[in-house]
C-alpha cells in the first residue's frame, strides 16, 4: 500500500547509497516507476529521490559525504543477484556496441555455442532502449554489459541441461531466442534477475508465451471442450442464432411448413416406429393452427 511505499522510499532516501550501489542493484529502476504512482504523495516522494540519485550520479559522488569513485568501473566476473532479485552487470572493460568484445569473450566456445551466445546477447539487447528511457532510466553501458552477462548465463544453462545432445540443445536454444524475441515481459524479467537462466531454461514452451498467445490457447481448450458437452447446442443457442441472424419471428420458425395454414411456426419430434434398420418417423405440430401431420 502507498504507506509502506513511502515508508520504503524514506528509508531510502536516509540510507549511504553510492554510485557503485546504485548500478549494482538497478535500484534507480524500480523507484522511476515509482513517479507514475496513482497516490500523489509516493509520486512526489520517488520523484524527488530520483533527482537526487540522479544529481549524485552527475557529480560523480557518494551519499552522506563518503567519498566514491568519479566513474563507475566495469569488473571482470559474471553478473550475481542482489537482495532485491535484480542482477549485477559486471565487466573488465566497456562493451563494444559492434559485438567485438563479446566475440572475444566467446571465442574458446565452439561455433554453434558461440553463435547462439550472439543471439541471446541481441535478444536481450532489444530492451536497452526501453530500460535506459527518462530520468530515472539506467546507464546505457551498465544494461549493454548486462545484457552479455546474461546472454552467457542463460547459454551455459541451456549447454549444463542438454551437454551431450546436440540436437536437444540447437532445439532448446531456438525456443528460447524465439520466445524471448516475442515475449518482452520475460526477457526484462530474465535480464533483471527476476527469473534466473537456470529457471528459464526448465520452463515449458506454454510458460514462454505472451498474454495475448496464452490467452488465445486458453480459449481454444475452452471451446474445444465446450464442442465434447452433449448439451452444447443448447448451451449455445442464442449465440448461434446471432451469428446467423435469426432473430425475432424467425426464432420460432423450423424446417417444415404448415400445409393448412403455412405457417412455420412449427415444432417437430422422431420415434422409431418400424424396425430399426427402418428411417424414423417425423411427427409436426403446426403451433399457429394445431395441425398435425407425420412422414418418414
Amino acid at each position: 500500500n502507498a504507506e509502506r511505499i513511502l515508508d520504503i522510499l524514506r528509508r531510502l532516501d536516509d540510507a549511504d547509497i553510492n554510485i557503485a550501489v546504485l548500478s549494482q542493484t538497478l535500484v534507480g529502476a524500480v523507484v522511476s516507476k515509482m513517479k507514475s504512482h496513482r497516490d500523489a504523495s509516493v509520486a512526489a516522494a520517488a520523484k524527488a529521490l530520483v533527482k537526487k540519485w540522479k544529481k549524485l550520479a552527475k557529480e560523480g559522488g557518494v551519499g552522506s559525504g563518503s567519498g566514491g569513485p568519479k566513474k563507475l568501473r566495469r569488473e571482470s566476473s559474471s553478473a550475481s543477484a542482489s537482495s532485491n532479485g535484480v542482477g549485477v552487470a559486471r565487466r573488465a572493460s566497456e562493451p563494444s556496441t559492434s559485438g567485438a568484445g563479446d566475440e572475444a569473450e566467446w571465442s574458446h566456445l565452439p561455433p554453434l555455442r558461440r553463435n547462439i551466445s550472439n543471439k541471446l546477447r541481441d535478444i536481450f539487447l532489444q530492451s536497452k532502449a526501453e530500460l535506459t528511457r527518462g530520468d530515472g532510466g539506467l546507464d546505457p553501458s551498465a544494461v549493454t554489459s548486462l545484457c552479455v552477462s546474461r546472454a552467457s548465463e542463460v547459454e551455459n544453462a541451456v549447454q549444463a541441461q542438454l551437454k551431450g545432445d546436440v540436437n536437444n540443445y540447437k532445439d532448446k536454444a531456438r525456443s528460447l531466442v524465439f520466445n524471448l524475441k516475442k515475449n518482452a515481459s520475460v526477457r526484462d524479467q530474465v535480464l533483471l534477475g527476476r527469473i534466473g537462466p537456470e529457471d528459464l531454461v526448465k520452463m515449458r514452451s506454454e510458460e514462454l508465451a505472451t498474454s495475448e498467445k496464452a490467452a488465445a490457447r486458453a480459449k481454444l481448450v475452452s471451446d474445444l471442450q465446450d464442442s465434447r458437452r452433449l448439451d452444447w447446442e443448447t448451451a449455445n443457442e442464442d449465440k448461434i442464432n446471432k451469428q446467423c441472424g435469426i432473430k425475432g419471428e424467425l426464432l420460432k420458425a423450423s424446417l417444415f411448413t404448415c400445409g393448412r395454414c403455412k405457417s412455420i411456426k412449427t415444432t417437430s419430434t422422431q420415434k422409431q416406429t418400424r424396425s430399426a434398420d427402418e428411417p424414423m418417423t417425423v411427427f409436426v405440430l403446426c403451433l399457429n393452427c394445431g395441425n398435425r401431420w407425420k412422414f418418414s
